[in-house]
């Protein structure tokens, strides 16, 4: 009897063990290769036509989206399809390069997983350099650019600050501060509301100041969180002053904003433009622009390029002023 006992005690250990094993095998997401095999574990990553799966017997296991012909996912997971947020389980399509969400095939290159996020997402970054031409003019060049931003699902700050400092004989030829703050409510992925505000002066040898809000609503044409292009139209209001110069004027403004990481984020690419058109009769528009790109040695170092071009048109003409900087900077 012993035996006995002892014997159905080991085949129900055998059997649970069985179950167990069953269900964990069950309960894996799964992927479908093109050749017939099939990979199970943990999906943890899908973009950039990438897909990343953690499995038990060979740790993570990282594949071109071009190898696999579906798969699906065992648990619920934050999905953005078409750039639009969905909380789902993804299941296998018999459409090779498909899965079907909701009985719909959806291609796997619209897929992105993006796992839930902090209620706040912050980051920032500090770039600065300083150039010395060590001749007989002794020209010095000093440019430092900051940026802050905190982001949550329905709100975006960002704030912007940039000084250069130019002397040449041992006097400041320019001295400029630039300072912008916008406030973002983002109503769906595409709509959002803009407030805008950018204080500037210019010391050296003129000694101007100029500042400006607006608000208005905007379009994302593209993109999503980091990757976009954006469309602003404002209704604004700004004052300008310079020597004798002491005025303010209504008027309406676009702008747009780009900005794009490519190869795995080692390369940004970014650009802004911002076209203001006041109600005065001798200024016809102020046109202030920038574009450049950093590339990241790591996610904290980086090294930038960036073309600054400000332009203001007048009856009598126009003022321009464009400049380059070449810096290096860390990401926080």
């Amino acid at each position: 009897m012993q035996k006995i006992r002892t014997a159905n005690t080991i085949i129900r250990s055998i059997c649970l063990t069985g179950i167990f094993t069953a269900c964990a095998i069950a309960q894996a997401d799964e992927v479908l290769l093109h050749n017939g095999d099939r990979i199970s574990g943990d999906i943890t990553e899908v973009s950039d036509n990438k897909l990343k799966i953690n499995t038990a017997y060979a740790g993570t296991i990282s594949l071109d989206s071009t190898a696999i012909q579906s798969f699906h996912t065992d648990a619920k997971q934050h999905w953005q399809i078409n750039l639009k947020p969905h909380s789902t389980r993804i299941q296998q399509s018999e459409k090779q390069g498909y899965v079907k969400v909701d009985g719909k095939n959806i291609a796997i290159h619209d897929l992105k997983l993006t796992p839930p996020q902090a209620h706040w997402k912050k980051s920032g970054l500090l770039e600065t350099t300083l150039d010395v031409d060590n001749d007989a003019q002794r020209k010095e060049k000093l440019h430092i650019n900051t940026e802050l931003s905190l982001e949550s699902k329905h709100w975006r700050h960002k704030l912007k600050g940039e000084v250069n400092r130019d002397k040449e004989n041992h006097k400041v030829s320019e001295d400029t501060e630039e300072y912008n703050y916008t406030l973002d409510h983002l109503f769906s992925e595409h709509w959002l509301l803009r407030t805008d505000s950018t204080y500037r002066e210019e010391g050296g040898n003129t000694h101007n100041r100029y500042a400006y809000v607006g608000i208005g609503p905007g379009y994302r044409l593209w993109g999503e969180s980091e990757d976009k292009l954006d469309l602003i139209l404002a209704y604004n209001h700004l004052w300008l002053r310079s020597g004798s110069l002491d005025t303010e004027m209504d008027g309406w403004g676009s702008k747009l904003d780009y900005q794009q990481f490519w190869f795995e984020r080692k390369l940004e690419t970014f650009a802004d433009l911002q076209i203001s058109h006041v109600y005065l009769t001798y200024l016809d528009y102020i046109v202030n622009s920038s574009a450049g790109l950093r590339y990241y040695f790591t996610h904290y170092i980086h090294l930038s390029f960036k073309y600054n071009y400000d332009e203001t048109k007048h009856s009598f003409g126009s003022i321009k002023d464009s400049s380059y900087v070449l810096g290096a900077g860390v990401n926080f």
